[in-house]
């Protein structure tokens, strides 16, 4: 359902200013729940988005994005709550990065890199900037790395095997898991003559790739 703002902050009075109501009608709404990939016919009517004909592409934080790829290499650690700080650069720690350690002096350089708030001002909302380093640490760290490696291992465990059929499997797997939408038919292809006829030697670079893709860091 599509509702205008004085309608719900009218509604949100009517149901005793009840916060949990609030976000329950706002996130199962229709326009809540669209895509961002909007049909020809919604650009040309709503250029601008004024009537919300489709989600604005929106881009993930840094806790977010480090959570999302733990969680796709089956490494992330839901049940740890609270406890000692940790560095969100330590590939050995899989805790989620809200607990991560800041630094008033020296903020983490994954924290800086990927526009975490400068922790001696005051900000209201987080300045978003692409710049070379961050496409940088994805390609090159320690991090990344040892996640493709953990992703691989995982696809290895859900889809065990060898042969084409099972790298077709584990590439539809891995665009699951990562992306949460099936792979086209040439995504698989283009995969599929990636890793070649030697796929084990591949699969950690594949796997690599498709973390560092653009879609692991926006929500369409």
């Amino acid at each position: 359902m599509l509702f205008r703002s004085d309608d719900l902050a009218v509604r949100f009075m009517e149901n005793g200013w009840s916060l949990k109501w609030l976000h329950r009608e706002i996130v199962t709404s229709d326009a809540y729940q669209r895509s961002s990939h909007a049909d020809p016919k919604s650009l040309a009517t709503d250029p601008d988005n004024k009537l919300l004909s489709h989600m604005p592409r929106r881009r993930l934080s840094v806790e977010q994005w480090r959570d999302s790829v733990l969680a796709a290499a089956g490494s992330l650690d839901c049940s740890a709550v609270g406890g000692k700080s940790l560095d969100p650069l330590d590939s050995k720690q899989s805790r989620r990065t809200v607990y991560s350690f800041v630094h008033r002096l020296e903020l983490n350089k994954l924290l800086a890199m990927f526009d975490f708030p400068d922790p001696n001002a005051t900000a209201d909302r987080r300045v978003e900037t692409t710049t070379p380093l961050q496409k940088m640490f994805v390609l090159n760290s320690p991090f990344m790395v040892s996640r493709a490696d953990a992703l691989v291992e995982r696809l290895k465990q859900d889809v065990p095997g060898d042969g084409e059929k099972v790298n077709a499997k584990r590439i539809e797997r891995a665009y699951l898991l990562l992306y949460s939408r099936p792979a086209t038919s040439e995504e698989v292809a283009l995969g599929q003559s990636f890793l070649g006829k030697d796929a084990k030697g591949r699969w950690p670079r594949y796997a690599h790739a498709l973390l560092a893709a653009n879609e692991m860091m926006f929500v369409d």
